[in-house]
């Protein structure tokens, strides 16, 4: 670690002396009152100085060199601030609109005739500029109204040759576009071997970066190509190409360059664009390294938001750019987000998420930074870039390391393999016959388990009731189909001697022999007070209790559903303990009957309840347990309740064995292939109708 901060602050100590233009360079000396008094500087080959100062300023006119009368002046502006907002006599300028800068540079006998250069930055929308009378150059076509207009932002080079010991340099700057109108930033006049130096280095930089994202892009792309599910790997790619495409329209916009026709409002549309969806990206990105620490909500929230703003772009750039600061917000909260993302999955120790953080800080520093610049509208080539490439750079020294663990973990995988082959080597002498062996004890227990769960089916089968049983008026029909060969699914139905017909049915957790040995013990202990217990409510109290007391080791649990049917006064009675919605339907209704009490064996004095109803001729109960209604299809549908509800209803004028009949065929076709993933028990009962008479 101390030799990555070793290398990073050679970096920085490289990029501050790339982006330091000399020494020589003159901060003391300004434009005051629109005069830059610079006849003390000699311009040698190291020499440079900024044209920022007061400049005379002509708001809403265009004054061709040398003016001609008296030209009424508006006031002194701040190269390179905007006119916007100033205030000028109480009165505040607006956004658009038309000016005049002009700035008067005394210079020495010896400059008079010097080849010197002039570095004019971005100016906003479109300019031209004369140096003592004479058309030096610009950018886009200045007019005097949105009309007239052709904008064009791009930084120049030009070459001034003074002719005389004062050079009025005059601007015409036309803005009825963009939200800042002006300078972007601030001119620098100087020898030619250092203003080319200075092109040279910002030429050289901003093409290596832009080469190395592109190369960055396209190689992470070709990794995702082979390695689909890696996701981080194609949104760190398109991040990459997004910050390409953004230096080539910025800074010293290369695409113009390439293709000078190109359309501006295009070129500006794009930058604004790379810029919008670079920051969900990256987010994206975020999130995909530790998903766990991230919300995939806020996520999706930041992705709309990037979007919507994205969709203003088709407004006018009058109106867009005044939008960036809404989405500068955005940006801020989505880095800090980033960086909280970062520091959970340091607290949580994930790998490599310190060293990660490192770079985070340097990129979310940087990216800050310029978006704090480009607020303070002083733009030109950013930190942004160069963070990111120290950002890569980590990464690589991330993937290193995993490489290197991959790398020692296939040593002490082939040294394990190594002395397995030792092993096998030694067994392949014996091995038909070390086979043979084991093979027939495989053999025997599998036959032993198979008839052990065969008797365990067929004692099962023994001890629940049999379908066809009947309580008059009651007609019962049951459905038991257990996943494996044996099931957690219990049901009970005896008669009491007082004319009351009782329904039990239980699920107990899990499936397979285990579920059926808990059924052994719910039978066991249902058995021993079924008969003695009148209500359905003290009844499940009691169950819980004896269940709590002899088994809170084994910590049974089980959903449970009782249900009284007094056939002399046609009165129902039942408690369900934490099980499924059950089914009552009745005359062309449904009802539902909710749980009154939690499943049996999560704790002592549990309150269970006892509701009571009416029932009728020709009303029907469904009883069921939740292996019904979870039974799932090929596209991972559950079978679900409105489908049950439906088929009991559609089917209420049919015989009750149809209904039955019906509602196991619809879970077959629409089981399908799956396997069962339940054990599913039916019980369906019915209040016969009595049969009408003739005379």
């Amino acid at each position: 670690m101390r030799k990555f901060f070793s290398i990073v602050a050679i970096a920085t100590a490289v990029f501050v002396t790339s982006n330091c233009q000399n020494p020589d360079i003159g901060d003391s000396y300004r434009f005051r009152q629109g005069v830059l008094d610079a006849r003390e500087i000699n311009f040698k080959e190291t020499t440079a100085i900024d044209l920022q100062g007061e400049w005379e300023l002509y708001f809403d006119e265009f004054h061709y060199p040398p003016f001609h009368g008296k030209k009424e002046l508006t006031g002194y502006l701040a190269i390179p601030n905007s006119w916007q907002g100033e205030e000028y006599g109480g009165i505040e300028l607006p956004r658009t609109g038309k000016a005049t800068l002009r700035g008067f540079i005394h210079i020495n006998e010896q400059t008079v005739g010097q080849e010197l250069r002039i570095y004019i930055p971005d100016v906003a929308s479109s300019y031209r500029f004369f140096a003592n009378g004479v058309l030096i150059g610009g950018q886009g076509k200045p007019g005097i109204n949105q009309f007239d207009d052709t904008p064009r932002i791009k930084s120049r080079y030009y070459t001034l040759i003074p002719d005389a010991e004062v050079v009025e340099l005059v601007f015409h700057i036309a803005n009825y576009e963009n939200n800042f109108g002006g300078f972007w930033g601030q001119p620098i006049l100087g020898n030619k071997y250092i203003m080319d130096r200075e092109k040279m280095l910002a030429n050289g930089r901003e093409l290596f970066l832009l080469g190395a994202l592109s190369l960055i892009g396209l190689y992470h792309f070709g990794l995702y190509f082979y390695k689909r599910k890696e996701t981080s790997i194609f949104y760190f790619a398109i991040f990459c190409v997004l910050l390409g495409i953004r230096l080539a329209f910025t800074g010293e916009r290369y695409i113009l360059e390439l293709f000078p026709r190109f359309h501006w409002p295009t070129a500006f549309r794009i930058e604004f664009a790379s810029y919008y969806f670079a920051v969900p990206t990256f987010l994206l990105f975020i999130h995909s390294l530790f998903p766990e620490e991230s919300k995939i909500k806020h996520v999706r929230r930041a992705l709309v938001a990037s979007t919507i703003f994205a969709f203003t772009l088709f407004l006018p750039i009058s109106v867009f750019t005044i939008l960036l600061y809404g989405f500068q917000i955005l940006a801020f909260l989505i880095i800090g987000y980033v960086i909280h993302i970062n520091l959970k999955a340091v607290i949580a120790s994930r790998p490599n998420s310190k060293l990660f953080l490192v770079g985070l800080l340097i990129l979310a520093f940087s990216v800050s930074f310029d978006i704090l610049k480009h607020s303070l509208n002083s733009r030109g080539i950013g930190l942004t870039p160069y963070a990111l490439l120290c950002f890569i750079f980590i990464q690589s020294l991330i993937l290193s390391s995993r490489i290197a663990n991959a790398f020692v973990r296939a040593e002490e995988l082939a040294e394990s393999l190594k002395i397995s082959n030792e092993s096998l080597l030694a067994v392949t002498e014996n091995l038909e016959q070390i086979v043979s062996e084991r093979t027939y004890q495989l053999n025997s227990s599998l036959g032993r388990i198979k008839k052990d769960l065969l008797l365990a089916k067929k004692i099962q089968q023994k001890i629940l009731p049999e379908d066809g049983i009947k309580f008059s008026p009651l007609k019962i029909h049951l459905y038991f189909q257990p996943q494996d060969e044996v099931g957690g699914d219990f049901y009970d139905i005896f008669e009491l001697d007082n004319g009351i017909v009782r329904f039990f049915i239980a699920d107990a957790t899990g499936h397979g022999i285990q579920a059926a040995l808990y059924t052994m013990a719910i039978k066991s202990e249902y058995e021993a007070i079924k008969r003695f217990i009148t209500k359905t409510d003290d009844l499940m109290n009691h169950l819980n209790q004896k269940i709590q007391n002899k088994f809170s080791g084994l910590k049974i649990v089980f959903s449970g559903f009782l249900l009284d049917i007094d056939t002399r006064t046609k009165t129902v009675y039942y408690s369900s303990a934490g099980h499924p919605n059950q089914i009552f339907q009745s005359k062309g209704s449904q009802i539902i009957l909710n749980r009154t009490g939690n499943i049996i064996g999560l704790r002592k004095d549990q309150p269970y309840t006892q509701k009571q109803f009416s029932i009728a001729e020709g009303d029907r109960f469904l009883l069921f347990t939740d292996g019904m209604l979870e039974q799932k299809n090929e596209t991972r549908e559950e079978f679900g309740m409105d489908r049950m509800q439906k088929i009991v209803s559609d089917f209420e004028s049919k015989e009750s064995e149809r209904v039955l009949a019906e509602l196991v065929i619809q879970l077959f076709l629409f089981q399908g292939k799956e396997e069962q993933e339940d054990d599913q028990t039916v019980i369906l009962i019915e209040w016969e109708k009595e049969k009408e008479t003739t005379t």
